[in-house]
């Protein structure tokens, strides 16, 4: 038993052995890799860098910069290079003596120190691309700066006269930038080449919006010369032909404002000499400006004669018009009165209408003793005659409406007539049939209605012998009436036909009552109420007796009395 348990404890001891030799062959590979990592990192120097910069001017702000990279360059290496070997020593012992985690820690510290060596050594490469870029976007400035001034000395004394006054002092602007070109060469060369950028960069800038400038001038110095003084004589003279044609002008003041822009556009000249352009610039806008209000004031007042051209006719034609209809309508109104109630505030509108009228005209006669004279102001002409072709044109439509009214009365009176005599017609006619029908007797709610629509049919007609009509009481009467009329046309149809259906049906039963007593006495009952006027009664029984026997015929019977009597 003894010997058992020895050689499953060795067993086991050989089993974790042989783990633990397992493990650390595998672990080996992980240094392996790590070490791999470090031949690669050590690769990145900034040596070849800095050679770039060695091509420079190494003076001043370059050498500084230079020697600060690779100061810094070596720290990296120190600090975050150098260190990894011996991390890796160290872990390859750890290994050796299966101390597992301690040879990882050594491990993760070597990754650590390498990804901050990348990370600095990146940061600094950044920086020596940034030195790089800065010297070539500084040469590139100064080429472009260089021959920026050769165009524009250039230009200036080719197309001198274009420049007019500010050439000379275009001339020495631009001499100016000589100096400065110099002054970037010179800080160039002592290595300083941050300070040499921003002088180059804003030297470029300046150039250019002198360069810009340059090509408004001559834009400039011919508007100043020719055109605005042209504008000043075109609209000078142009007004003047106006005022001959009757235009009144007066509140545009031409000659003053002329004058004045004539002053501010003396200006402009010298402030392009003095190179302030800017200035001229917006001196000259401000001259547009007034010349365009000018304009648009005497637009205006050429557009309202025109309109006043094409309303003057037609308020001529609406004001007579709006006379003529007045006079009609209070003709119309004496006569129609003694005939028909006409409202008096309906009379009352025609007499203010008339006074409206007239002071319409007043004031329209007045306009046109204005525009007779030798000056016309014509927008406000516009806007007068604007006012009277409102006016005028409310009046019309209202004088309009009162006109179809009074007409409509002697219409509505018309038709309440004929009216009257198709519901007397139709209530004879219907009576006549209630009278030629099957019926034992007319129903005496037939007779009471017959005699009110005679008592309100004679109503009525006295009403139409009567001086003055109130045509829209008479309407209402008339209406109501004709209500009645259908009322009783309709109660009347309905007796008819059921008086007819309960004739069939009782005579089509005759046939079963030998046969069926129960049938004999309900037939007798359905005879005793058609004598007495109750037809749909006598219906329903005869329905019932003739369904007992045969069924659906009554409904057969009934679809056929109704088709007859449509």
């Amino acid at each position: 038993m003894a010997l058992y348990i020895i050689l499953a404890i060795i067993i086991i001891a050989l089993v974790v052995v042989g783990i633990m030799f397992y493990l650390r062959s595998s672990k080996r590979q992980v240094v392996e890799q790590t070490e791999e990592r470090k031949i690669e990192v050590e690769k990145l120097t900034l040596d070849d860098r800095l050679s770039e910069l060695d091509e420079l001017n190494l003076k001043g702000e370059t050498q500084q910069e230079h020697d600060r990279l690779k100061r810094e360059s070596l720290n990296n290496i120190n600090e975050n290079l150098s260190p990894v070997e011996e991390k890796i020593h160290n872990a390859e012992e750890n290994f050796d003596k299966f101390k597992f985690s301690a040879a990882q820690s050594e491990l993760d510290d070597a990754n650590t120190l390498m990804d901050r060596y990348e990370s600095q050594h990146s940061k600094l490469s950044e920086e020596v691309d940034n030195i790089l870029s800065l010297h070539k976007d500084s040469d590139r400035l100064y080429e472009e700066s260089k021959n920026n001034y050769r165009e524009m000395k250039r230009d200036v004394l080719a197309n001198r006269h274009q420049f007019g006054e500010a050439a000379d002092p275009l001339e020495k602007e631009i001499e100016s930038f000589e100096p400065e070109l110099i002054k970037y060469t010179e800080l160039k060369e002592d290595g300083n080449y941050r300070q040499a950028h921003e002088h180059i960069a804003t030297l470029n800038e300046d150039m250019n919006y002198l360069k810009k400038d340059m090509e408004e001038i001559p834009e400039l110095i011919r508007e100043a010369q020719k055109e605005l003084p042209g504008q000043f004589q075109d609209l000078k003279y142009g007004c003047r032909d106006l005022k001959v044609e009757g235009y009144d002008l007066d509140h545009v003041k031409i000659d003053s404002t002329l004058q004045t822009l004539k002053t501010e556009l003396s200006f402009v000249e010298p402030m392009i000499s003095r190179l302030e352009f800017e200035e001229a610039n917006n001196k000259l806008i401000g001259i547009n400006d007034q010349l365009d209000e000018m304009y648009d004031l005497i637009e205006h007042e050429v557009k309202a004669k025109n309109k006043v051209d094409e309303t003057k006719e037609v308020i001529t034609s609406d004001l007579f018009k709006a006379k003529d209809m007045n006079y009609t309508l209070q003709t119309e109104i004496e006569y129609v009165r003694e005939n028909y109630y006409i409202n008096e505030t309906d009379i009352q509108n025609v007499r203010q209408f008339e006074n409206e009228i007239q002071n319409l005209i007043a004031v329209y006669d007045d306009i046109l003793r204005e525009m007779a004279k030798s000056a016309v102001r014509y927008s406000e002409v516009q806007d007068n005659l604007a006012y009277i072709e409102d006016h005028v044109q409310v009046i019309n439509e209202k004088q309009e409406k009162l006109q179809n009214h009074l007409i409509q009365l002697r219409e509505d009176e018309a038709e309440a007539k004929d009216n009257i005599l198709r519901v007397q017609s139709k209530k004879e006619e219907v009576y006549r049939r209630l009278l030629a029908s099957n019926l034992t007797s007319v129903p005496e709610r037939f007779i009471i209605m017959k005699n009110e629509i005679d008592h309100e049919v004679r109503e009525i007609n006295s009403q139409f012998s009567e001086r003055p009509i109130n045509v829209k009481h008479l309407k209402d009467k008339v209406t109501k009436v004709v209500l009645h009329m259908n009322n009783f046309e309709n109660e009347a149809t309905d007796v008819l036909v059921n008086a007819v259906l309960a004739e069939k049906l009782i005579q089509y039963s005759n046939r079963y009552r030998k046969d069926d007593s129960s049938i004999d006495k309900s037939l007798n009952e359905a005879e005793r109420l058609f004598k007495n006027n109750r037809y749909k009664r006598a219906i329903e029984i005869a329905e019932q007796a003739l369904d007992s026997v045969d069924p659906g015929i009554s409904q057969r019977i009934e679809d056929e009395v109704i088709s007859q009597n449509q």
